[in-house]
């Protein structure tokens, strides 16, 4: 699972009143496949948390931008451009933001000099994968590997600090996201549960790689998507 394979998820597929996956096209086709809609609550999961964290980068370019209005009079959109990216990169240490910062700029302004390089664009993306696969080795780190418990049995309460962090989607979309990682991680988790934040299962390694299982998958839903959007 990638960010790209989580945008796309997020965005042609809706969640309705009772968390039934519904395809959001010319027909309201509702997912019943149970591993497919595992596969769709987990990248919704993993969307929620990109978007949390470019939200923080957001606010830094949005903080020097508003600096640089405040303190200057620069009009010219080539040098606010120059000026912003040279202020965000002292912040983050490159210039890994550069596509962000012109579509941020481009709100307002209109200029040639917005349009992202193809360097710039896969720099961006790059991030954003980045927060994706930190997000799914810190699920397998702290929860599914640092569970206690017995060979099979396991079971560990989640931080407060976490849980209070987590989108009302994300808080409903817990459960499979943590599954999800599983599978990703070649491991089955049965029996279950989170209930109030305490989360407990018991581990099987699968049976057969879940990369070929995932292709399908996303094969199915790439189907699915052709012949209804």
């Amino acid at each position: 699972m990638n960010y790209k394979t989580c945008k796309i998820l997020n965005d042609k597929f809706v969640l309705d009143a009772k968390f039934n996956v519904i395809l959001n096209g010319k027909k309201k086709v509702q997912v019943t496949d149970g591993l497919e809609k595992g596969y769709i609550y987990a990248a919704m999961f993993f969307y929620d948390e990109v978007v949390k964290e470019t939200k923080k980068l957001e606010k830094i370019v949005r903080k020097h931008l508003d600096a640089i209005k405040a303190e200057t009079t620069i009009t010219d959109v080539p040098i606010l451009l120059l000026e912003l990216s040279r202020r965000v990169q002292a912040v983050v240490g490159d210039d890994s933001l550069d596509a962000f910062i012109k579509e941020i700029l481009g709100e307002t302004e209109k200029h040639i000099s917005l349009a992202p390089e193809a360097k710039e664009t896969e720099k961006w993306d790059a991030i954003k994968e980045s927060i994706l696969v930190d997000t799914i080795s810190t699920i397998y780190d702290t929860i599914i590997q640092g569970a206690d418990g017995t060979t099979d049995f396991k079971k560990i309460p989640l931080a407060k600090a976490y849980t209070d962090k987590l989108t009302e989607r994300q808080k409903k979309l817990l459960a499979p996201a943590i599954k999800m990682v599983g599978f990703i991680n070649e491991l089955r988790l049965d029996a279950f549960e989170v209930n109030d934040f305490v989360v407990q299962f018991k581990v099987y390694a699968m049976s057969s790689p879940f990369t070929a299982k995932e292709e399908s998958l996303k094969q199915n839903l790439k189907k699915m998507m052709d012949d209804n959007t």
